[in-house]
């Protein structure tokens, strides 16, 4: 019984760590504080590791996707930060 509650709690944790992380990335691309390429790698990292991370991830890409095309297809910039 105590190993179910144990693997029922690192599950919670684990998920409510990757959608830290996705927020994150999610927040960091919109500022320009991180490049679009590299919030896209970090995604990409995070969507190998099950596939609902996948499926969770493939909504902050949307995001990114739609962020390049606003920013003209730039993705190595970051507006947000001081040159």
């Amino acid at each position: 019984m105590a190993e179910k509650t144990y693997e029922k709690e690192m599950r919670r944790r684990a998920l409510a760590a990757e959608g830290a992380l996705l927020f994150l990335v999610d927040r960091l691309a919109t500022r320009g504080v991180i490049s679009l390429n590299e919030g896209e790698e970090l995604l990409v990292m995070l969507s190998k590791s099950c596939d609902m991370s996948a499926a969770r991830v493939s909504s902050a890409r949307t995001n990114l996707d739609r962020l390049r095309r606003l920013r003209r297809g730039d993705g190595e910039t970051t507006p947000g930060t001081p040159s």
